[in-house]
């Protein structure tokens, strides 16, 4: 089989071990279980019509495996013609995703791949100890046609920071780069069209794949995924202006004040979980959670940065080794104070100072900025006014993203022309 290495054309086999082959050609010893007590079918060795045979054993005392993958159907443009503006946020099979692997202290060139699946070890540090690291990003098909990526060194060097955090391999920004523009290149014409309320969101996910028993020796073995999907807003039902209702979180916390809150790890998001479905079963629409150690400042919405404007036009936001810093956020303020607002990244009493702020949103990759229209805690409920300084702000993101505003910030990366597959 055939895979396109990014950078150069190379027969992938399973014995690779700088590219490996995901999902293989053929199987060799399957086994069908039968029920309980009857006899299984015996193992034996399958070949597809048309494909390879397995690769041969490298030594007389190694057995070599490959698998098939469930069957796959893929999504085709023209299942989304009439969908443009009410995608939802939800996984659609692509043409394939991008893989690296790194082993013997380097990363290998990458690899294209068709089916939305891996190859892992069942003793591995990711499955195991929750050793991962992940980003979220986003394309956009642009006024002038060409597809553009938002902020894409800044998402590197969040995850740099959570590799170390992890102790993981940083992945190189080149590399980080050029993986999210390949996947975005091989997947273009899932880019939303020009006009539409929608994006291409891009899912970076850096993950020990190699084997570990407990907590030392790490893996040698860690994988670099990116995936994309075509995407509207993570709140577009009840969300954007309409608002949404939010519980402050009395019994659980998000993260530890000297844990791993402030980086993207994978094993955060499990923390919410329980507290968010059962937020949403009593009709609100996402969690707010304070400090771990007081129940006093404000942390984060259950996915999103807190951000709230005064009456008096400051934009607030708070700042704790606790809380992820939204790469969104981050931009969101230089917009701010480009408006004339005073931007302020502190400490937030809730009891004190959460009837001060005129509008509250929540802020973040997948859900750009999102009015909450009320905050529950306990038997109060507080309700916030309008929501125009925080729109107007959005509004100039989402037109920079677009390119119906220059980019002087230098925010936007090129990619390639529109709509057409790569």
């Amino acid at each position: 089989m055939l895979v396109r290495l990014l950078g150069k054309t190379a027969t992938c086999t399973n014995r690779l071990s700088t590219s490996p082959c995901v999902a293989a050609a053929s199987i060799r010893s399957f086994s069908l279980v039968g029920p309980e007590g009857s006899n299984a079918q015996p193992w034996s060795d399958l070949e597809l019509p048309g494909l390879r045979a397995p690769p041969a054993q490298v030594t007389p005392d190694e057995e070599v495996y490959s698998y098939l993958t469930p069957g796959i159907r893929k999504t085709q443009v023209a299942d989304l013609k009439d969908k443009w503006d009410n995608l939802g946020f939800q996984i659609r099979p692509m043409n394939g995703h991008v893989i690296f692997r790194w082993a013997n202290g380097c990363w290998d060139t990458g690899t294209f791949v068709p089916a939305p699946y891996v190859l892992l070890h069942i003793n591995s540090g990711a499955l195991h100890y929750g050793v991962s690291v992940f980003e979220g990003l986003k394309a956009f098909s642009c006024k002038d046609g060409r597809v553009r990526i938002m902020s894409p060194k800044m998402n590197a060097a969040r995850m740099q920071e959570g590799a170390r955090k992890l102790q993981m391999p940083e992945v190189p920004t080149e590399m980080f780069v050029e993986g999210v523009a390949e996947c975005v290149r091989r997947n273009v014409e899932f880019v939303p069209p020009y006009g539409n309320q929608a994006s291409m969101y891009i899912r970076p996910l850096l993950f020990a794949s190699g084997h570990m028993l407990g907590l030392a020796p790490l893996a040698e073995e860690y994988s670099l995924l990116v995936t994309v999907l075509p995407a509207g807003g993570y709140f577009s039902k009840g969300g954007g202006d309409e608002g949404v209702d939010a519980l402050v979180m009395e019994e659980h916390d998000r993260a530890a004040p000297y844990g791993t809150g402030h980086v993207k790890a994978g094993g955060n998001y499990a923390a919410d979980l329980e507290p968010v479905h059962y937020a949403k079963k009593k009709g609100y629409g996402t969690t707010l959670y304070l400090d771990a150690k007081e129940r006093r400042y404000i942390e984060e919405f259950s996915v999103c940065n807190f951000v709230g404007i005064t009456a008096d036009g400051r934009y607030v936001t708070p700042k704790a080794r606790s809380i992820l810093s939204s790469t969104t956020n981050r931009m969101l303020q230089v917009l701010a104070k480009e408006a004339g607002l005073v931007v302020e990244q502190r400490e937030i009493d809730f009891d004190k100072e959460i009837e001060s702020f005129k509008e509250v949103g929540m802020v973040g990759t997948a859900a750009v900025v999102v009015r909450v229209k009320s905050i529950t805690r306990g038997d109060k409920v507080y309700r916030t006014g309008s929501f125009d300084t925080l729109a107007s702000i959005r509004e100039k993101f989402t037109a920079i993203q677009s390119g119906d505003l220059p980019d002087k910030h230098g925010w936007m990366y090129e990619v390639c022309d529109g709509r057409e597959p790569k």
